[in-house]
């Protein structure tokens, strides 16, 4: 009975032992990221309009094709001395191709938008560089 015991025993540590993943197997840090975030911060000059939108997007190609990958409306109010901290986060990991900061006035479709500020280079999010940190300026004029 004893011999069956510690066979028990030893059957269970080896599948314990099997069981336990390494889970610094595929990374040196042992944590992988899920998703990327793509962040920074948007220093503003000039005054703020009193009407209309302004639109922060993240585009999935340059120049546009579709909508975007993400988007945010800003406010005034979201401002901290003229800085607005923005993140794009839960991004999957893809090449993007643009952000871009527009104003929209409210008689738009028959007016035009304007162009405030802009990264338009290949941003790739990775699971080996899951963050990526793109700081603009914008001008309202």
């Amino acid at each position: 009975m004893n011999n069956s015991l510690l066979q028990y025993f030893a059957l269970l540590l080896i599948i314990l032992s099997i069981g336990c993943e390494d889970e610094k197997a595929d990374d040196s840090d042992g944590n992988l990221a899920e998703s990327g975030t793509i962040y920074g911060t948007i220093t503003f000059s000039g005054i703020w309009p009193d009407s209309g939108q302004v639109l922060l997007t993240l585009d999935t190609s340059f120049p546009p094709t579709g909508p975007p990958a993400k988007f945010e409306n800003l406010t005034s109010e979201g401002l901290a001395d003229s800085k607005y901290d923005y993140s794009f986060d839960n991004l999957p990991f893809a090449s993007y191709g643009a952000i871009s900061v527009t104003y929209w006035p409210e008689d738009y479709p028959n007016g035009t938008y304007s162009m405030l500020s802009g990264y338009f280079q290949a941003m790739a999010v990775t699971q080996n560089e899951p963050e990526l940190e793109v700081n603009l300026s914008a001008i309202f004029e």
